[in-house]
């Protein structure tokens, strides 16, 4: 799946909304995604379930750090959209390598971790809604 601006389902947008404490200090979108790159850094490597799909005991970990408490079908669906969003976004932006059956945090990952915040968003909102020029505003 290549990430574009035409690939964000409407029901990512909505869970993000619904996720985000517009009163408090945590960007989830930004957050999360630092999170995951930060726990692989850590643990140096990530076992893969497939070679597109990080482990599904990786991602109860975030849901526990962020405070998510799936309980229904359907939100694990919409969790689910939102994993495989940041993991596309890492390999379409070279963060992330694969081999094997691992996953490993790159260079331009750990470059990516060093940007402010604002910068790291800046580029998530890119890959949902693409850069905007001066023409567009």
């Amino acid at each position: 799946m290549k990430i574009d601006q035409h690939s964000v389902s409407t029901s990512l947008l909505k869970l993000l909304n619904k996720q985000t404490d517009l009163n408090g200090h945590q960007i989830d979108l930004v957050d999360g995604f630092v999170f995951m790159l930060k726990k692989i850094k850590n643990h140096q490597k990530i076992r893969l379930k497939t070679k597109g799909q990080i482990h599904p005991r990786f991602w109860k970990s975030h849901n526990r750090a962020f405070g998510y408490l799936i309980k229904e079908s359907e939100q694990e669906k919409e969790f689910q959209q939102l994993y495989q969003f940041y993991f596309q976004v890492a390999l379409l932006e070279e963060f992330l390598n694969i081999e094997d059956f691992f996953v490993k945090i790159t260079e331009k990952g750990l470059h990516y971790l060093q940007l402010t915040k604002e910068e790291q968003l800046e580029l998530l909102f890119q890959k949902i809604w693409g850069p905007l020029s001066a023409e567009k505003i």
